[in-house]
């Protein structure tokens, strides 16, 4: 990340009886979970290096409800470690990391906090790391949402907000104790989403599926149906709270997005926590990431974008095949995530002015798809109105109904 300020603190020296002395660094606030998990990859090899270590155990991420975000955290740290030259083993390392993490309302924010504990072979705690991000900008809300596979509306309350904030009628004390109030309700339901995972079907079929039965955001998975060179929609099953898709090994699959809202949006759609326009050829295409819906539209993404007239197939292969793609942080999660879009003739949505002042299987690259295209230009908003997250990969500690 470019610009990253150093957010690496000292570590401190406790006096001890012990022979080993135990380190425990003081929680920083990170700017976004991707800093947070640099910053413990980087605390974690300079210690490693101070005693000698290159090799390290990584164990399992304890948390909340959504299971699958320890690992995906776990996935996160490796990678950055070896970026580190710490080596990650399996096994023989003379040290384990293992963590947790946590994700809790103080007042009208939420914080999360990683921990990531080092063990000796014995098993005792020799070292402590934390770091904390708080969740008051609008891209930590979209960060955290997609790194925990959240489900969740928020574009009621993302609307309140700014309702408050354009309300001239009020107090500028007023008006602070207000959106003090209003955040604590976004906060709140993202929290809830997390420690009270719901979701709803929205047809008989259980195929189409969105945080609540009044969200103006659904998705389906459509599966190829090699009989018939068709695709059918996928009927999607109640995991504990969580959206669960019966994918199999070598399914091709589309996702199918409905934006009831009388406004467009834009989405970003990631497949195990890679964004569906990294393979674009457009190095624009590919920071923006951003498909565009109209308002009261039905849309099929059918690929990995690579270009105006040619997509990549999505499609399920065992985990550890070598894909060509980016290392996936999510395994076995489809999510999709609403924002506000807009053309060049058309006014930001007051929440956006607003928001400029303050597994074991995986999806890899299928064969190409060619179509027509067609361009406009459009912009898009950064505060999330809703999540969607759909897991696929039957993870053995998420919890079946």
């Amino acid at each position: 990340m470019n610009n990253r300020p150093s957010l690496f603190p000292g570590i401190a020296r406790l006096a001890a009886f012990a022979v080993l002395s135990f380190l425990f660094l003081t929680p920083v606030r990170a700017a976004t979970l991707d800093d947070a998990i640099v910053n413990l990859a980087d605390n974690i090899s300079e210690y490693l290096e101070e005693k000698g270590q290159r090799q390290i155990m990584l164990g399992t991420f304890d948390g909340p409800g959504t299971a699958t975000a320890g690992r995906a955290i776990r996935a996160s740290l490796k990678d950055e470690l070896t970026k580190k030259q710490t080596q990650v083993v399996p096994l023989g390392a003379s040290w384990t990391v293992r963590g947790a993490f946590s994700f809790e309302q103080t007042g009208s924010s939420a914080i999360v906090l990683i921990k990531a504990n080092l063990f000796d072979k014995s098993g005792k705690e020799i070292s402590g790391f934390r770091e904390k991000v708080k969740v008051e900008e609008v891209r930590s809300i979209e960060d955290i949402s997609r790194l925990l596979g959240l489900t969740v509306d928020l574009d009621e309350e993302q609307d309140a907000v700014a309702q408050v904030a354009n309300d001239s009628s009020s107090s500028k004390s007023e008006t602070a104790k207000q959106l003090v109030s209003k955040q604590a309700e976004v906060t709140g339901k993202l929290v809830s989403s997390v420690s009270e995972p719901i979701f709803a079907f929205r047809n008989s079929g259980n195929t189409v599926v969105s945080p609540d039965a009044n969200s103006k955001f659904r998705v389906e998975i459509m599966v190829a149906n090699q009989s018939t060179n068709g695709f059918n929609p996928l009927s999607i099953e109640n995991a504990g709270g969580f959206p669960f898709a019966p994918l199999q090994a070598n399914d091709v699959y589309k996702i199918r997005l409905y934006n009831d809202a009388d406004h467009a949006v834009g989405v970003k759609l990631s497949i195990d926590g890679i964004n569906s326009f990294c393979l674009s050829e457009d190095p624009s295409l590919r920071t923006r990431g951003t498909w565009f819906f109209p308002a009261k539209s039905v849309g099929v993404i059918s690929g990995w974008y690579v270009s105006p007239t040619l997509l990549k197939e999505f499609v399920v292969t065992a985990n550890g095949e070598s894909l060509g793609l980016p290392h996936g942080a999510d395994i076995g999660t489809v999510t999709a995530q609403f924002f506000h879009a807009w053309t060049e003739n058309e006014q930001p949505p007051a929440v956006e002015l607003l928001a400029k002042n303050k597994g074991q299987l995986r999806t890899g690259i299928g064969k190409d798809i060619t179509r027509k295209a067609g361009f406009q230009k459009c912009f898009f908003g950064e505060t999330l109105l809703s999540s969607v997250s759909i897991r696929y990969s039957n993870p053995d500690d998420l919890p079946l109904e």
